[in-house]
């Protein structure tokens, strides 16, 4: 399996939070992406090595570092330039990659994501799911709609789990080209999420919906998703979730931040990987 990360030094510790969760679902081979601007020389070999003990030595880390990439992004102190790498990532990735996991660091892994990783994506790009409360996904189909001008918007998904299809955007004559005059026109279109805007607009009939409890399943949301089905517990989530998505500004690793009753969980996997 094929799993891309991305983040500056200020995420290293959620970063191998994630990992720790990944490699402990999932008993397979896994070759890590660290895709990244300025981790010094010191840390990328901290991450190696705990990669090697986080994973008993399935797991490996090929870091790879890229300059001025997205200089020219519209970013905020929370909206970083590391979050655009995931879209031009098939540019610096070994070209025997067909497909690739991406991941953000505020996820945990609960359970095996190898049927997601062997899906077929078909002729589209990602695989991506929504995060279906009614008020947040209708309002930024709507800002989508106006600021970008096109009608055929009709989800939100959320970047921060991919499939990526990097065969078919490494054929395709067009796919750079429309990332990169989006991110050019982007700091005049008022993004209030610039990566993820870029996703649903440039590539909004190129993605495959997934399933957002599986798949993404975003741990600020548990009564609501409880409103929604009496089944979604947690037990239920803890048995049959894939990735729970610690989404927002706010974090479980802040002490400052209790986010109810997933951030027990999350503490207890990020002292795992911290006393690695």
């Amino acid at each position: 399996m094929n799993v891309l990360v991305s983040c500056d030094e200020n995420y290293i510790n959620p970063l191998k939070t994630m990992l720790y969760s990944l490699f402990k679902s999932n008993d397979i081979q896994i070759e890590i992406y660290l895709i990244h601007k300025d981790i010094r020389d010191e840390k990328i070999k901290e991450i190696e090595k705990f990669v090697e003990k986080a994973s008993l030595g399935k797991g490996k880390l090929n870091p790879i570092k890229v300059e001025d990439l997205f200089s020219k992004a519209k970013t905020t102190f929370y909206y970083t330039e590391e979050m655009y790498y995931r879209l031009l990532a098939y540019k610096y990735l070994p070209k025997n990659l067909d497909r690739i996991l991406y991941l953000d660091p505020d996820v945990l892994v609960l359970n095996s994501c190898e049927k997601l990783y062997n899906m077929d994506l078909s002729d589209n790009y990602f695989a991506a799911a929504t995060h279906t409360i009614p008020t947040v996904q209708s309002a930024n189909v709507a800002r989508l709609s106006l600021t970008s001008g096109h009608k055929d918007i009709e989800n939100y998904f959320n970047s921060g789990i991919l499939m990526i299809n990097l065969e078919l955007a490494r054929n395709s004559e067009k796919y750079e080209k429309e990332v990169l005059n989006y991110v050019e026109n982007s700091k005049s279109l008022g993004l209030i999420m610039p990566d993820q805007d870029l996703l649903n607009v440039v590539f909004r009939n190129k993605i495959i919906k997934i399933d957002e409890i599986k798949y993404n399943y975003d741990a600020r949301r548990y009564l609501a998703y409880k409103l929604k089905d009496k089944k979604y517990k947690l037990s239920y989530i803890i048995s049959n979730t894939c990735f729970l998505h610690f989404c927002g500004k706010r974090k479980p690793w802040l002490d400052e931040n209790n986010l109810g009753v997933f951030t027990s969980i999350y503490l207890y996997f990020w002292k795992k990987a911290m006393n690695i």
